[in-house]
């Protein structure tokens, strides 16, 4: 009788913001969470990352980068390194690829980036992801005699990012405050980084009543933004706001040296 082979494949990505020391995924544990080179051309600088099998048994590691990009609302979207103009995927060299770890054993990995002397290469910031990833394989067979392969591949994300010391330009700005046409008591603020560098960003929403002049400042939200990069940053108002007319007040903030960018509508909630 012939026995049908499948496999099904789970993956489970873990990325981290700048601020976190490490990332833990289910399988591996990895630290730092993001490496920030800061080289000029012709220059190269290098960095560790540390590798922990927490998982009970050995285990084989695969290190690999990709491209990527945040969408407006800051999901990850991947790609294969290289083409994309802000990778620096290519300027990246990883001493070991490929490894194995017994449980709570760790492994350290060289990253070194190299910034080519290249007058056509735009001096930018530029990035990319490098990726630890683990399968664990397991055969399972049903009474039937089925066969089935699961392979539970866990995957976490280092943020790599290059910005040469040159590159210090920072700059935000709001673009637009609209109300989306699918519900009255949501407004959306779109900016977008006009500087040379990564910003991190808090952006709110202030509403101030022309009734009786009480005020609110709705809870601010926290994103980072890349250079040229656009972003929609959405916000609930209160069901249980008074009707009436307001002021509207949008708000970026990119932090003490970069200028706050506001603006404002007049709106009616009936």
């Amino acid at each position: 009788m012939n026995k049908l082979f499948f496999i099904a494949i789970t993956i489970f990505l873990a990325t981290a913001a700048t601020s976190q020391p490490k990332t833990t995924q289910n399988g591996l544990e990895v630290r730092p969470a993001t490496i920030e080179f800061s080289v000029t051309p012709g220059a190269t600088a290098s960095r560790k990352i540390f590798v922990t099998n927490t998982l009970t048994e050995k285990t084989q590691f695969t290190v690999y980068l990709n491209d990527w990009r945040r969408d407006t609302v800051g999901g990850h979207v991947f790609s294969e390194p290289g083409p994309d103009q802000r990778s620096c995927a290519k300027w990246v060299t990883i001493d070991n690829t490929f490894f194995e770890l017994e449980p709570g054993q760790r492994q350290e990995i060289n990253i070194t980036l190299q910034h080519p002397i290249d007058s056509t290469e735009v001096l930018q910031m530029k990035w990319c992801m490098l990726f630890i990833e683990t399968t664990k394989e397991k055969k399972v067979e049903s009474a039937t005699g089925f066969k089935t392969t699961i392979a539970n591949r866990y995957r976490v994300g280092v943020h790599l990012y290059q910005t040469p010391p040159e590159i210090t330009e920072k700059e935000v700005k709001l673009i637009q405050i609209t109300s989306l046409a699918a519900d009255a008591n949501l407004y959306r603020l779109i900016c977008r980084n006009t500087g040379k560098t990564q910003l991190q960003c808090s952006g709110y929403i202030e509403l101030f009543s022309l009734s009786d002049g009480s005020k609110l400042r709705l809870p601010s939200q926290e994103f980072p933004i890349f250079p040229e990069q656009i972003r929609y940053v959405d916000f609930s108002l209160p069901e249980q706001l008074a009707k009436g007319k307001y002021t509207l007040t949008g708000i970026i903030d990119a932090g003490i040296d970069v200028p706050l960018e506001a603006g404002q509508l007049t709106i009616e909630i009936k």
